[in-house]
C-alpha cells in the first residue's frame, strides 16, 4: 500500500496499482544530498551516536529453477529454446551499503546494492543489476510528517508474463513525496505524489516503456485506539512513448484513471487486525476507447496474532495487480492468499505463502481489435521460507516455491519448482 507511512498510519494507505510518478527534478537533486549524508555518517553520529548506522553487507544466493523460461508443458523445450532442459542453476552475488542517519527530528535512509547474476547453462541470461533507494523521513513538530524519496533498479523481467525466451532487462525509476497532517487528534489528512518511469531492453517489448504519474489524497478519522475510517481519492495517468503494433495498426496505450475508495482499519493493537477497502476505479484510454472500464475493486486482510510467536494473515481480493509492468493490459486478480509465520526460536523463523488466484487480463488492445482472444489464468502457488539468525550479523535462508498456472490461451500455462539458499553477512 501507499499512504501514510509514518507511525500510527491510517488505513487510507492506497493499494498501489502501478506505483507511479511526480516531482522528478526535486527528488533527483535530493538523491545527491542523501548519498552525501550516507557517505559521511561520522558527523551525523555526533548528533545521535546511539542510532546512526552505516551497514555494509554481502549476500550469496544459489538458485535452482526447473523451468527458467516458464515454458508450457505443451512445448518441446528443444524446439522452443534449443536446449535439452528447461532448468538451470544460477548464482547471485550481492554487495551493498545501507545508511540510517537521524538528525534531530529528521531521518535519512539510503541503500545501494550491486548484484551479479550468473547462470550455469543459459549464459545469455547473465547480467549485472543494481538497486538504489534513498529517502528522507521528515517531521515538523508533532503533527506534520512524511517522506521524500527515490528508487532506481535494473533487473531481469520475469518470463511468467512474456510468453517468450528473449531476456528483457528492466530499468525502473520511481520518485515520490508523501505527507500527513494530524489536523486534530482524531482527523488526519494525507497527500502523496508519485512518478514512475520504466524502460525495457528487449526491442520487441519496448511498447511497454511507460511513464506513470499519480496524485492521491485521503482524509481519515480515528474511532478509538488503533481504529481508523477513511476516504481516499486518486488520479493516475500513463504515457507510453512507443505505440504497440497490432497487425498493421499502431495503438497508443496512454490512459487516465480515477479512483475513489473507503477504507476501514480496525484492531491494529489487538490479536485480530482487520483492514478492508472498496474502490471504484475508472480508466479511459486515449485510443481504442472500447477498452475503457469502470469497476469496483476490494481487498480484505485479516491478521490473527494469538501470541508473539505466531501470526496468520488471510487476504481476499478482487483488485488490480500492482505488478504488471510487462504488458500494457491490466490484470484483475481475484482470489485468496494465506501467510502464516512462526517464530520458532529467537534464531529461527518459518513462514509460508499459499495463494489461489484468478488473473483476468483486461483492456488488451489486441483483444479489442479482434486480433487475439481474451486471456484468463488460474495460478496456484505454495512457498516456504526458513530463516536462521545465529548471530546479529549472519542470516541464512532456505526457500522453496511450487507454482502451477493454467491458461485459456495456447502455451500460457506452466509448472515450476524453485529452490534457493542465501547467506548474508552484515557489519
Amino acid at each position: 500500500m501507499s499512504g501514510d507511512v509514518t507511525g500510527g498510519s491510517p488505513p487510507c494507505a492506497h493499494t498501489a496499482r502501478y506505483r507511479p510518478r511526480l516531482l522528478q527534478s526535486a527528488v533527483s537533486g535530493w538523491l545527491a544530498c542523501l548519498l552525501a549524508l550516507a557517505a559521511g555518517p561520522l558527523r551525523a553520529q555526533q548528533t545521535a551516536p546511539e542510532t546512526a548506522k552505516l551497514t555494509p553487507f554481502a549476500e550469496e544466493t544459489v538458485t535452482t529453477d526447473d523451468n527458467v523460461f516458464r515454458i508450457s508443458n505443451q512445448v518441446d523445450p528443444v524446439t522452443a529454446i534449443g536446449f535439452r532442459s528447461r532448468g538451470d542453476t544460477y548464482r547471485t552475488t550481492s554487495v551493498g551499503l545501507s545508511a540510517d542517519v537521524p538528525v534531530s527530528l529528521q531521518r535519512f535512509q539510503a541503500s545501494v546494492t550491486y548484484n551479479s547474476n550468473r547462470y550455469d547453462r543459459f549464459h545469455e541470461l547473465d547480467y549485472d543489476g543494481y538497486d538504489l533507494h534513498g529517502s528522507w523521513l521528515w517531521q515538523v513538530g508533532r503533527n506534520l510528517s512524511g517522506q521524500l524519496g527515490v528508487s532506481d533498479t535494473y533487473s531481469l523481467a520475469s518470463f511468467a508474463a512474456t510468453l517468450g525466451v528473449a531476456p528483457d532487462r528492466l530499468h525502473v525509476r520511481e520518485e515520490f513525496a508523501k505527507g500527513s497532517w494530524l489536523v486534530t487528534p482524531d482527523w488526519k489528512l494525507y497527500v502523496a505524489g508519485d512518478d514512475l518511469v520504466q524502460s525495457n531492453s528487449d526491442p520487441a517489448g519496448q511498447f511497454n516503456n511507460v511513464t506513470v504519474d499519480s496524485l492521491e489524497a485521503s482524509l481519515s478519522r480515528a474511532s478509538g485506539t488503533g481504529n481508523w475510517f477513511g476516504l481516499d481519492t486518486r488520479f493516475e495517468s500513463g504515457h507510453f512513448p512507443v505505440a504497440e503494433p497490432i497487425g498493421s495498426v499502431l495503438v497508443d496505450n496512454g490512459y487516465s484513471q480515477y479512483g475513489f475508495g473507503v477504507v476501514v482499519d480496525f484492531g491494529a493493537d489487538t490479536p485480530s487486525h482487520v483492514v478492508a477497502r472498496v474502490d471504484q476505479v475508472s480508466r479511459h484510454y486515449h485510443q481504442v476507447t472500447s477498452r475503457d472500464f469502470d469497476r469496483t475493486t476490494g481487498r480484505l486482510e485479516y491478521t490473527w496474532t494469538p501470541d508473539v510467536k505466531v501470526s496468520v494473515s488471510a487476504i481476499a481480493e478482487r483488485d488490480i495487480s500492482p505488478y504488471e509492468y510487462i504488458h500494457s493490459s491490466i490484470v484483475m486478480v481475484r482470489g485468496l492468499t494465506l501467510r502464516p509465520l512462526w517464530h520458532m526460536t529467537d534464531e529461527l523463523d518459518l513462514s509460508a505463502n499459499l495463494a489461489w488466484l484468478e488473473r483476468t487480463y483486461l483492456s488488451d488492445p489486441a483483444v479489442a481489435l479482434g486480433a487475439a482472444p481474451p486471456r484468463d489464468d488460474h495460478v496456484r502457488t505454495m512457498s516456504a521460507l526458513l530463516a536462521y539468525h545465529p548471530r546479529t550479523w549472519v542470516t541464512l535462508q532456505l526457500s522453496f516455491l511450487h507454482e502451477e498456472r493454467s491458461s485459456n490461451i495456447a502455451f500460457g500455462g506452466y509448472g515450476d519448482d524453485v529452490v534457493w539458499l542465501k547467506a548474508r553477512l552484515s557489519l
